[in-house]
């Protein structure tokens, strides 16, 4: 939804009708409305707001993983400190390759060439208050029932990969190896380790469920979580193979295995 462009053409259509309005009844309205309508298109307002409107929808689309990766980027060193660097370099990037094709498409990418780091630090304070507002599930948040449990969300992920198609097990709590659910699905067996967490998930899930997938002679291990995962734990899952999901993407884990797949190779 362009919200910005909307109100823009309300606007417009407002000063329209006020310029019919004033030729027949007031001249001086009809004036007013004019010089504004030409003012409006002069100043290029409309692109302007086609460039915020892109931006916030961009921004909203990919907002879980750009929080995911704020939250990694952002995170203190083992000294405490903390470095925006490698936090506006990714922003920068994904200016670069989500953002810029669609300024182009759109023919509006020419208003950024004026001052290039200029518009790119406002881009990036755009994205920045999207990230902002953006509230991940996570295990204080209550249902009619109240706070969710582990079990309640290794259910809610089998229910999710079930109307994937997936057919999903539900392991006992004890003796699982380190296995929430077993996934099934064309001859492909996944071992899925479920961490409902109010932080960062750490290594200790990939080793489990690395292992895990060993004792069930799985071909594929995953740990989904509602969380963010830690920057050793990606590291780790990466060189072992391990997947790394948020819940609200168990529904395209077909796609994600062909991708690691692909990767692979």
């Amino acid at each position: 939804m362009f919200r910005y462009l909307f109100r823009f053409k309300l606007i417009c259509i407002g000063l329209v009708l006020g310029f019919a309005a004033g030729f027949y009844l007031y001249s001086l309205w009809a004036s007013i409305a004019l010089l504004a309508l030409l003012f409006l298109r002069l100043t290029k307002l409309h692109s302007y707001l086609l460039i915020a409107d892109l931006t916030d929808r961009a921004a909203a689309k990919h907002v879980r993983v750009l929080a995911t990766k704020r939250t990694h980027m952002l995170s203190p060193d083992e000294y405490g400190n903390v470095s925006e660097e490698a936090w506006e370099r990714h922003l920068n990037q994904f200016v670069k390759r989500t953002l810029l094709p669609e300024f182009q498409r759109k023919k509006v990418d020419h208003l950024l060439a004026s001052d290039p780091k200029k518009h790119l630090k406002r881009l990036r304070k755009r994205i920045n208050r999207i990230v902002d507002r953006y509230e991940p599930v996570n295990q204080s948040d209550e249902g009619s029932d109240g706070p969710m449990t582990g079990r309640e969300y290794e259910l809610l992920c089998k229910r999710i990969l079930e109307e994937a198609r997936w057919d999903v097990l539900l392991t006992p709590g004890s003796g699982d190896q380190g296995a929430d659910l077993i996934a099934e699905k064309d001859g492909v067996r996944v071992v899925i380790q479920c961490k409902l967490y109010n932080g960062s998930v750490g290594n200790k899930a990939v080793q489990e469920v690395y292992a895990a997938a060993g004792f069930q002679d799985a071909h594929h291990a995953l740990v989904v979580t509602n969380s963010v995962f830690t920057k050793a734990a990606r590291q780790l899952a990466h060189k072992n193979g391990v997947l790394l999901m948020h819940h609200d993407d168990l529904q395209g884990l077909d796609d994600a295995l062909r991708s690691d797949e692909t990767a692979e190779r």
